[in-house]
């Protein structure tokens, strides 16, 4: 519905919204925009005189149960956090979402407007705004900085919101409106965790060889970093020296790509190369004609509030930045040469560094539109859009986002830190719940040979994400990776981003005692991880978690009965809507959950093997009395029935099977494959 101006107002520091007020304490240099929009109302802050960077106290939301946010803590990636405090909510916040005493979801998002942009943090005991260019030479009075909405439903809020927001903004586009490449649909593997920076022509061969051996090859590959050609500066910066290969990979990247795809399968070869051409840019002395500059990083006071030292370390303090007007001839130059050796599309690194590189710019989110444009731009003509962005979580990045629709969400794959893998997940489908609206997130790679293999899986499982791993040569667990992985090298993908449900969406999983539980959907049921994320260097603190599962946990899933199976205790279990089944997890184990809505005495789970059983279902329904099933793949087959199929055919031939009252049919599909599997039931008398 509509918010009325009547309904929504700003008075004497109250902010109310369909005759609710929300926010007391609203300071004067917030304005209420004029627009009028459904659901809620969006924010000007304004200051006396013009200014690069401002704070506006925002007041505080009234009758605040819990809320539940993402912060940047560094350039490149955000984390969540929830409280009961917003006093407390971290500097960089980039999302928020509070709930109220009275069930309804307040939802304030920070926005960028032309050359600005806006975050939201805790400050003086209240909630505060913080607007910003970038650049001190980039200045303003009044800038678009929020938007504020409220509603019952908080998935519905997301959704309703995110629309609002995109219309309003007219820089980007929603995710559900842009086409995800279509290598998200098969299994994948990236070298980095196997080689990082010493990657070879030769290695590539020794790691696709291994999976072969293994029976799960995969059909998209990822080159990581330690391919390019680049040098070490006399400053102490490395930067790009070339287009080519480095020595590691004679004759350049072709005979690569040749054998990877000719002898081992890989239909699409990726490339990773950082946004700057590599971590400090490129060499103007090298490649000439690009105009290229040395820029002194210059990150603002949010970021350096958590690292003093960011315009420093890592990376060194100059970036050789290809000015924005050249941007787009580079990049096609770059993309060009890739595409003759037969690259198919681009990992683009390291992309929220470029908002310390917008003094004298024209700011931070001008230097992202311009290379975000001509990203897209290369990618598109180039590589049929074929692109994953990665470090790339500013707020601005998102919203810029026209044309790519794949993005990771959170900070690498650690498998030497036992404390991240909780906490892995959970950003993932933090960060997804509002910034999935805009991209599609990525979960990064994992490594099925690592203790931690099945816990990430599983979570890969049901994140709707691609899935890819980093496996080194020799280490593999296959059993893992066939539980996500279909004979033909296709993956049985979840169809929406994973997001918390809604009993733990206000908490924090990795420290309070609730389980991490994700939701998504397939084609006619849901599906539920629920994980332990607690982590203790101690295995005498260790302990088990418990919670419940129900169908209400799959938001939007229709039906009044349904069948829940669980992947690891392949049990099966008949609730009603709201019922909750306790279920409890120890430290780092995990469960997944297939939810289906029993129609006419019928729910089929797919295939059991697999931990997104309902993956693997393309359609299913009841035609001329029967109940049909297409199948992507072979194995066992799980259909829960209350009566007895008198017979079942697999691809038309009369096949055996099992039925019991509590677990319905079983029927085992021995060949590889597309399958239609027809229940076949005699007429109720």
């Amino acid at each position: 519905m509509a918010t009325s101006k009547s309904s929504s107002t700003l008075r004497k520091g109250v902010l109310t919204i369909g005759g609710t007020a929300l926010v007391t304490g609203v300071h004067a240099n917030l304005a209420l925009d004029p627009q009028i929009v459904p659901g809620g109302v969006f924010l000007r802050a304004r200051t006396g005189t013009p200014a690069a960077r401002w704070i506006v106290p925002v007041g505080t939301v009234t009758t605040v149960t819990r809320y539940t946010a993402t912060h940047r803590y560094e350039p490149f990636w955000m984390k969540p956090c929830a409280g009961t405090d917003l006093a407390t909510l971290p500097v960089e916040t980039q999302w928020l979402l509070c709930e109220r005493e009275d069930g309804q979801v307040v939802l304030i998002v920070p926005l960028i407007d032309g050359a600005f942009r806006a975050t939201v943090q805790g400050k003086d005991g209240a909630l505060a705004v913080v607007v910003e260019s970038g650049d001190p030479f980039t200045l303003s009075q009044d800038v678009l900085a929020l938007f504020v909405a409220v509603g019952p439903d908080a998935y519905a809020l997301l959704e309703s919101g995110a629309v609002t927001v995109c219309e309003r903004l007219k820089t980007g586009r929603l995710r559900r409106d842009k086409t995800l490449p279509a290598f998200s649909e098969v299994f994948g593997w990236c070298t980095w965790d196997a080689f990082y920076q010493e990657v070879s022509s030769e290695k590539v061969e020794l790691g696709l060889s291994s999976f072969a051996k293994g029976g799960v090859q995969p059909r998209m590959m990822i080159l990581d970093d330690g391919w390019q050609s680049e040098r070490t500066m006399p400053t102490g910066e490395r930067r790009l020296t070339g287009f080519a290969a480095n020595g590691k990979f004679p004759g350049d990247l072709g005979a690569t790509v040749r054998m990877a795809k000719g002898e081992y399968g890989i239909e699409t070869f990726l490339v990773w190369h950082a946004v700057h051409g590599y971590w400090a840019g490129v060499d103007g002395v090298a490649m000439p004609g690009y105009g290229v500059r040395d820029v002194p990083r210059s990150y603002g006071p949010g970021i350096l509030s958590y690292q003093p030292n960011y315009n420093l370390e890592w990376w060194g303090a100059l970036v050789g930045l290809v000015p924005a007007e050249s941007i787009l001839r580079f990049y096609h130059d770059y993309h060009r040469h890739l595409r003759a050796q037969g690259v198919d599309g681009v990992k683009v690194d390291n992309q929220a560094a470029t908002e310390g590189l917008g003094v004298a710019t024209g700011g931070r989110v001008a230097l992202m539109a311009a290379y975000r444009e001509a990203l897209e731009s290369s990618v598109g003509r180039n590589f049929a859009g074929n692109l994953i962005n990665c470090m790339s979580c500013a707020n601005e990045m998102f919203y810029l986002a026209y044309g790519s629709n794949l993005t990771r969400t959170s900070t690498d794959f650690w498998p030497n830190i036992p404390s991240s893998h909780g906490l892995h997940l959970y950003t993932n489908a933090q960060v997804g719940a509002w910034f999935g609206e805009f991209c599609w997130p990525d979960w990064d790679m994992f490594q099925s040979g690592h203790a931690m293999g099945a816990f990430h899986a599983a979570g890969r499982a049901v994140s709707g994400a691609p899935v890819y791993v980093s496996d080194k040569p020799g280490v593999h667990d296959f059993a893992v990776l066939k539980k996500l992985v279909l004979s033909d090298g296709s993956v049985a993908r979840a169809r929406l981003p994973g997001r918390p449900t809604r009993d733990c969406l206000f908490r924090d999983p990795t420290r309070e005692d609730v389980l991490l539980k994700i939701f998504s959907r397939n084609q006619g049921s849901g599906v539920v991880g629920a994980f332990n994320s607690h982590h203790h260097a101690d295995p005498k603190a260790s302990r088990a978690v418990s919670g419940d599962i129900s169908p209400s946990d799959v938001h939007g899933l229709e039906g009044t009965a349904f069948v829940i199976y669980a992947h690891h205790a392949q049990s099966i279990s008949l609730a009603k809507r709201s019922q909750r089944l306790p279920i409890t997890l120890d430290e780092l184990t995990a469960e997944v959950y297939t939810i289906v809505p029993i129609v006419d005495g019928v729910a089929p789970i797919g295939l059991t093997g697999l931990f997104n059983s309902g993956g693997s279902i393309a359609n299913a329904g009841w035609t001329d009395g029967s109940f049909v099933v297409d199948l992507s793949d072979g194995g066992e087959f799980a259909c829960w029935s209350e009566r007895k199929p008198s017979q079942v055919t697999v691809n038309g031939a009369q096949t055996r099977f099992s039925w019991e009252s509590t677990t319905g049919v079983r029927v085992a599909i021995r060949s590889p494959g597309p399958a239609r599997v027809v229940l076949s039931f005699a007429a109720r008398r």
